[in-house]
């Protein structure tokens, strides 16, 4: 690019991503006119990829502390913008345009961008997404501080104040959290360690008090993270912070991990006045009145986060809370208020906002089987969710199976059958069905199989993702979950027979009921 305009520079610091960093610098051709990558001590192909992307690498010892190690790549930078990227990282496809776009801005000094830290195995695992400042002008003053976690936007005010940093929907995945990428990388201790150093740096430092809570949290070390959160929230300086509404959502998840039920309602309200517009925070204080057993007020309170939908940009959000996670809670509550009509339009909201998800699939089954009602549920399935291929009809009659409805199965795949267009799918819905009948269930998959993925569809990170160990205290087998359920499920539908007579015990029950079917660190 000698001798042309350098709009745009990616300033990144490495150090053994052979793995990664292939996406990641595809992901910015055509984007950006320079890369600078700073190698901190790699022992594998890393130096080698980056030079075929026509990177200038810069060899540099590491010494344990960020900020030093991307200014040792601003120094080389000649773009009139910095865009910096980590190597577990790749731009949206839909994103460059924009970005130069943006660059072409006189009046911008920043821009931020939509990080979306991908949990699982699988995007559609779940996420969570929070705006990031990830570009802006390059200045000789426009330096990294902090030793981890390291910050630009406080640097660059204190040169500019009036300075623009303009809110965009560009989106970054970054994969850096998923479980076995924070095993391999031992993040967990990394992190650790540096928040550690910067604290015994800065002990009055607000911000390393709120990322060494993140870090307990991970650990599953809640009362500790609680500790640190709430250092964070008595601070002076706490009501301006911009990430202020995540330290009170990560507060209310402390005590959900302590199962401070109470305490963390509280909080949770707390948090509802000061950001009313959070789907959050609401989301969690649902989850928490729920716990209480105040049922009535959680479902308001559910139904108000479902209302907001979506959180506003500049939130930190998960995926899920005020669309399907939110309708999922809100089915579960009225499975305890024995609220037929309102638990059948939660879980199908859910189903048609996350298709693929199974545990509003299987509770609507299992509800309808505890009650003995199956041909209800073939009435409720046909009217209400819409299957658009043989495979997704082959999938519910699995559930249906494994919720012990073999009979509906076979009458849901006949039913399906006759909509089929294609004369062979008809065949193998109708041989489907008939083995069925015979109890032949080889062509489905088996109970446990559905267990795993029910698990997995059930895991949910907090913050920016969750470490082993911390998943680990917190799994329930989806096994265990249908067993509770269904017992207490099979009890209330006796008691509801059963009528005036029961109803103390079952508003009782129902009150028990809640707090088995929602485990509360999943946020379902």
């Amino acid at each position: 690019m000698a001798g042309q305009r350098k709009l745009i520079s990616l300033c990144m610091i490495v150090k053994d991503e052979e793995k990664h960093l292939p996406n990641c610098l595809t992901s910015v051709r055509g984007v950006v006119d320079e890369i600078i990558v700073v190698d901190t001590g790699s022992k594998d192909r890393t130096v080698e990829i980056a030079q075929s992307f026509g990177a200038t690498v810069i060899r540099a010892e590491w010494e344990q502390h960020f900020s030093k190690a991307r200014n040792i790549g601003l120094d080389q930078a000649r773009g009139e913008w910095i865009l910096f990227l980590d190597a577990d990282e790749s731009l949206d496809a839909a994103g460059g345009g924009q970005l130069r776009v943006w660059a072409q801005d006189e009046e911008q000094m920043a821009l931020l961008l939509q990080v979306r830290n991908v949990i699982g195995d699988e995007e559609s695992a779940g996420s969570t997404v929070h705006p990031v400042l990830r570009m802006f002008r390059n200045a000789e003053k426009h330096r990294f501080e902090g030793r981890i976690h390291e910050q630009i936007a406080a640097v660059i005010l204190r040169g500019n104040p009036e300075a623009k940093f303009q809110m965009t929907d560009v989106v970054i995945h970054h994969y850096g959290y998923r479980a076995q990428e924070v095993l391999e990388k031992n993040k967990l201790e990394r992190n650790m360690k540096l928040l550690q150093f910067a604290l015994a740096e800065e002990p009055s430092n607000t911000f390393h008090h709120y990322n060494i809570g993140v870090e307990f949290l991970r650990r599953g070390e809640a009362d500790k993270a609680l500790d640190a959160f709430r250092r964070a929230r008595g601070s002076q300086e706490f009501a301006h912070l911009n990430y202020a509404h995540l330290v009170v959502k990560y507060e209310v998840r402390s005590l959900h991990a302590l199962e401070k039920w109470a305490e963390a309602a509280e909080v949770a309200a707390e948090g509802t006045s000061r950001y009313p517009d959070y789907t959050d925070m609401w989301h969690y204080w649902a989850l928490s009145l729920a716990q209480l057993g105040s049922l009535r007020e959680a479902a308001q309170t559910a139904e108000h986060a479902l209302e907001l939908a979506g959180a506003p940009a500049h939130y930190h959000t998960e995926e899920g809370i005020g669309t399907y996670r939110t309708a999922y809670l809100l089915g579960r509550i009225n499975e305890a208020l024995l609220d037929e009509q309102g638990l059948v339009s939660a879980y199908v909201a859910a189903l048609r906002q996350q298709p693929s998800l199974l545990p509003p699939l299987f509770r609507l089954c299992r509800y309808f089987h505890a009650a003995g009602e199956e041909e209800r549920l073939l009435a409720v399935l046909a009217a209400r969710i819409g299957c658009p291929n043989e495979g997704a009809v082959r999938k519910l009659a699995a559930v249906m199976l494994a919720s012990g409805c073999p009979v509906a199965a076979a009458d849901w795949l006949r039913w399906q059958a006759d909509l089929q267009e294609q004369p062979e799918h008809r065949r193998l819905l109708r041989e489907q069905a008939g083995a069925i009948e015979l109890q032949d269930y080889s062509g489905f998959p088996l109970p446990d199989e559905l267990a795993q993925q029910l698990v997995r569809d059930a895991e949910w990170s907090i913050g920016d993702g969750s470490g082993e160990r911390e998943r680990g205290n917190r799994a329930v087998t989806a096994r265990q979950w249908w067993l509770r359920a269904d017992q207490w499920l099979a009890k209330h539908q006796q008691l509801r027979q059963a009528g005036q007579a029961g109803r103390a015990s079952l508003r009782k029950d129902a009150v028990q009921l809640a707090r088995l079917l929602l485990p509360g660190e999943e946020g379902w």
